[in-house]
């Protein structure tokens, strides 16, 4: 995008590291004019970053994180390790489906709340156990190989009838080749 314009997901960044920086800042207790003269920052540009107006660069961020005693991850989640923005959006949309859930919930009577509760613990005993199907299937694929011709039921095919493409018998050459593939013997039925 152009210069001076973000992506939604961006907007939302800028929204969050606000939000931090003035919770950090209300912590220690300090005015935002104080805070700014300790973290060697024009209070006007503190101002901004509080407001949500403009992101901190990386060098006001890490006189911020500094003063405050912190990581600039801890104020700007895109520093770090592994940090993608959509994997923070996906977290923060989950995270607001159980904002959801709970206030739903908070405004329901004590008997909807059990019913709600019974069958949150229903979904996760079938999560569970759906999982636990996957993990074993999974672990039983990497232990066993599959051969090919037990795919195939000897005793209903005659070997005798199968054909090259241009509709010859097969060579014995062919046949070789055709047990390497499948892994066991090929036999004549009449032998």
């Amino acid at each position: 995008m152009g210069r001076g314009t973000l992506t939604p997901q961006e907007e939302e960044l800028k929204k969050l590291i606000s939000n931090n920086i003035r919770q950090k800042i209300k912590q220690k207790g300090v005015s935002q004019a104080e805070f700014a003269r300790k973290a060697g920052i024009p209070p006007t540009t503190l101002s901004g970053y509080i407001k949500g107006v403009t992101r901190p660069n990386a060098g006001n961020l890490q006189k911020i994180s500094d003063s405050l005693g912190i990581l600039k991850s801890d104020i700007d989640p895109s520093y770090k390790k592994g940090y993608s923005l959509e994997d923070w959006q996906s977290k923060q949309e989950q995270t607001s489906t159980v904002a959801e859930i709970v206030e739903v919930s908070k405004s329901l009577n004590d008997i909807r709340q059990e019913k709600v509760l019974s069958f949150a613990k229903n979904e996760k005993k079938e999560q569970e156990k759906e999982s636990t199907k996957i993990v074993a299937l999974k672990n039983g694929e990497q232990n066993q190989t599959v051969d090919l011709a037990d795919l195939v039921d000897d005793s209903k095919v005659d070997w005798d009838k199968w054909v090259s493409f241009d509709g010859k018998p097969l060579t014995d050459e062919i046949k070789n080749a055709m047990k390497l593939a499948l892994g066991k013997r090929l036999e004549d039925k009449d032998k």
